[in-house]
């Protein structure tokens, strides 16, 4: 029989993990963050959660163990908070840092200096538009990722294309799609008239429904516009909104109380628990101009709904055009409008055999436990410094 000193010798130490972020305000790349951290196995890592700007919101999501931190950085690059990141690091002597966006990522290397530890894993979790094509964030990215990071990841395949498109080049460089608790997002079971009555929503009409921050990227106003359209010629229809925040929040809440329309329009604001709102939907629709893999969509479809979505986002990777819902181009407000009264016109029996196609592709594809053992392989590989990870 061992002693209690070899069994601890036995015993591999665990895994000191630092996740950088700019905070954990309510979004779909904190919401991957917060679940991934939960999950992981605490007998094999010990986690730590740096914000670089402020903790937000979901960092009460934490298990209570792990241990967060907010540098509470300025707008611009500061050498004090280098400093500040590098005791972060030096006093916790970790063994894989995961970076998330460029930002996090430029800090990470400037404090970590020379070294070649801890390795850095980074992600990126957008498709790159606007500034982040400027020749100066491009040669940053171009030169931290040989430099700096052991690998690169992306969450979505039309992403890692781009990259590579762009010359934004890695030896380890891969995609890890998202995935969705299918414990949680479920069809209800429920009547739809049910759910709807306990959250106060009308039983009547067909309900398009939205869950995202107000980010420009989210295009809200595009799609408060398209909804008028719909709407006009269709009274049938309403339009439910699930969050809150993001820097167009005043914008879009202006622009609904100007639409002859608002009455018709249902702002449900930030929910911790979003599955019922969900299950209300008839149709979750996905407008945005930008991101790397929409969650919503992934939850959505978990939800057993069939999904309406601008294809941009690498959402082509999650659902299928006419057997998941509606995937196309949905750039301006005429095209997304047709795309509405299309689906509202769709008999019911389809929408219903739509739904559970999405439903079951979500359930074979997308499991969290998936996604979650791929990041498990991923930190192991990276605090071990293996030339392979999976």
């Amino acid at each position: 029989m061992s002693s209690p000193a070899e069994q601890q010798k036995q015993e591999p130490a665990r895994i000191k993990l630092l996740q950088i972020v700019n905070s954990l305000h309510a979004g779909g790349m904190e919401n991957i963050v917060v679940e991934v951290c939960n999950r992981l196995d605490p007998a094999r890592f010990a986690i730590t959660i740096c914000c670089l700007e402020k903790l937000g919101a979901f960092a009460e999501r934490l298990r209570p163990e792990i241990q967060r931190l907010e540098l509470a950085k300025g707008p611009a690059f500061r050498r004090e908070d280098v400093r500040r990141l590098r005791e972060v690091m030096r006093e916790g002597a970790f063994d894989v840092v995961h970076t998330h966006h460029l930002g996090g990522l430029i800090h990470a290397a400037a404090a970590r200096g020379l070294s070649r530890t801890p390795r850095i894993v980074h992600s990126e979790h957008i498709v790159l538009h606007d500034w982040e094509l400027q020749t100066r964030r491009l040669w940053q990215r171009r030169l931290l990722y040989q430099a700096a990071a052991w690998c690169v990841f992306t969450v979505s395949g039309q992403q890692l294309a781009q990259l590579r498109q762009l010359r934004l080049l890695h030896r380890r460089m891969f995609t890890l799609h998202n995935g969705v608790d299918l414990t949680r997002f479920r069809p209800p079971s429920e009547n739809k008239m049910d759910v709807r009555a306990r959250l106060g929503l009308p039983a009547d009409g067909f309900i398009f429904g939205k869950v995202a921050r107000f980010a420009t990227a989210k295009r809200h106003v595009v799609l408060v516009e398209a909804f008028e359209k719909a709407a006009a010629s269709q009274p049938g229809l309403r339009l439910l909104l699930v969050g809150d925040g993001g820097i167009e929040r005043e914008k879009v809440l202006t622009r609904i109380q100007a639409s002859p329309q608002r009455g018709r329009i249902h702002l449900a604001g930030l929910q911790n628990d979003p599955v019922p709102w969900y299950q209300a939907m008839d149709v979750l629709v996905s407008a945005s101009e930008n991101e790397g893999l929409p969650n919503a969509v992934l939850e959505g479809m978990a939800c057993g709904l069939p999904v309406l979505a601008n294809e941009a986002c690498g959402v082509r990777e999650l659902a299928t055009d006419g057997e998941h819902g509606w995937i196309g181009d949905y750039t301006t407000a005429d095209q997304l409008a047709a795309a509405l009264s299309q689906a509202a016109s769709t008999p019911a029996m389809r929408l219903e055999a739509m739904g559970a196609a999405a439903g079951d592709h979500a359930r074979r594809n997308f499991s969290i436990e998936a996604m979650l053992d791929k990041y498990e392989r991923l930190y192991t590989a990276a605090a071990e410094g293996r030339r392979e990870i999976f």
